[in-house]
């Protein structure tokens, strides 16, 4: 299974795109208000055709779609994706019909940006140590998050 999670258009939305390799299988779309919030496909061209024009239109990758990875080993699945100063993992069993949202699920919240990223790296080491393999993957680019303005004036002593 292979999301992107899309932002854009008029007014600002939410768009998943969704790919699920089962050839058989028959996608749909889910809308609202005739605009598209999810649309599920089963052949992988068109499912990248798709993402290809969300992008066009003038969409954009949100950061937890840009850092989510899917990992597969033994029967098991493991998705992991950074949101924010967070670290969010999913995981359990490999069934016919796994989606995102089989399994079970734990969120980590971190002080900062650094310590969720830096996590996020370990966390993906340890699964490819333990025999884990990326199911679709692709390079991940980690959106750097915007610094906090600092306080303008002076501090007093204490």
């Amino acid at each position: 299974m292979i999301v992107r999670e899309l932002v854009g258009g008029e007014p600002p939305h939410t768009c998943k795109l969704i790919f699920l390799d089962q050839p058989a299988g028959f996608g749909h779309r889910v809308t609202d208000e005739g605009r598209v919030v999810e649309h599920v496909l089963t052949n992988h061209d068109e499912f990248e055709a798709a993402v290809v024009a969300k992008l066009a239109e003038g969409f954009a990758e949100t950061g937890r779609s840009l850092t989510r990875r899917v990992f597969v080993a033994d029967g098991m699945f493991w998705v992991v994706a950074l949101d924010g100063d967070a670290v969010r993992t999913r995981f359990g069993k490999v069934r016919a019909d796994w989606r995102e949202s089989s399994g079970e699920a734990r969120d980590r919240e971190y002080r900062d940006r650094d310590r969720a990223v830096a996590a996020y790296h370990r966390a993906v080491a340890e699964r490819e140590e333990a025999g884990y393999r990326e199911l679709h993957p692709r390079p991940v680019v980690i959106p750097v998050a915007p610094k906090p303005t600092k306080p303008s004036g002076k501090r007093k002593s204490r």
